[in-house]
């Protein structure tokens, strides 16, 4: 972790000469935070004979690290917020990366991948099971590997509005429940943009259903080692009260270890999948 974070202690937004550096600042805090911990989940996979695609690498924020030292490619569709697409734009032009604008799904290439990745991106796609199998069709062999992780919405929490919804109803809650109250919140044009880009049916029975040869890790303690390490992602989860109270009580009564071996993969929050080309 010492280099990722040496790499983004050495970078600074004001030399990128935004126009919106405030918004910036913590927008890319957060994908900071993000990049870090996608990197320690997958260092194991990382070999510099292999290539590598990162699929939605948003800010590519990893990319920039990774492109040092392994053959990666980053496809991104975009359309994020002005300050947002400006940032990724900046990143770009300082790292002198090549990326795809574009979605796995339309990703036009006669490359093969060793190791294909992705976080965070399964619950913005049209179709699961499709954008699945678009990144299981660019692995290369059997002994090719894709990793997702995502959220798991089996579990009644959605991370990116950090609210609670009815189980097995959260387009109700958001969409008609909480709608004015995130609106107020948030403002209408995120909230419209967070609740129209997720997709509800990423879950681990909806995921289990489609017959694809998927390995599901349990996450837990990836979990908490992120809550124990990550000071951005803890703050941003415990702005939720109830998370906070719960993370709390799990730590006064190390519950940890007991949770960790009892606790159910299916109503995790998260979700680490393995899948190999069939």
């Amino acid at each position: 972790m010492n280099n990722i974070q040496k790499f983004f202690d050495n970078f600074n937004l004001k030399n990128l000469n935004l126009n919106n550096l405030e918004d910036a600042k913590r927008y890319y805090q957060n994908a900071k935070a993000d990049a870090i911990h996608c990197y320690q989940s997958i260092e194991r996979y990382l070999h510099k004979d292999k290539k590598i695609l990162e699929v939605g690498g948003g800010i590519h924020l990893l990319t920039s690290f990774l492109h040092q030292d392994y053959d990666i490619i980053s496809i991104e569709p975009g359309g994020f917020a002005d300050f947002t697409d400006e940032l990724r734009n900046k990143i770009l032009d300082k790292h002198k990366l090549k990326v795809h604008t574009t979605t796995v799904e339309n990703f036009s290439t006669d490359t093969k991948f060793d190791f294909i990745f992705s976080m965070n991106v399964l619950e913005h796609t049209d179709d699961i099971k499709q954008h699945i199998i678009s990144c299981m069709n660019l692995l290369k062999d059997e002994h090719s590997l894709l990793c997702i992780q995502c959220p798991n919405y089996t579990f009644p929490f959605e991370p990116h509005f950090y609210k609670w919804f009815i189980p097995f109803f959260p387009n109700f809650t958001f969409a008609t429940l909480s709608r004015k109250s995130l609106m107020k919140e948030l403002g209408n044009t995120r909230y419209e943009n967070i609740l129209n880009n997720l997709n509800f049916d990423c879950t681990y029975f909806n995921l289990q259903k489609l017959s694809l040869p998927i390995k599901f890790i349990h996450p837990l303690q990836d979990i908490f080692d992120r809550l124990d390490n990550d000071v951005t992602f803890r703050q941003r989860l415990c702005n939720n009260f109830i998370v906070k109270i719960c993370y709390q009580l799990i730590n006064l009564l190390k519950l940890k270890k007991l949770l960790i071996s009892v606790y159910p993969k299916f109503f995790c929050p998260y979700l680490i999948m393995e899948i190999r080309k069939d």
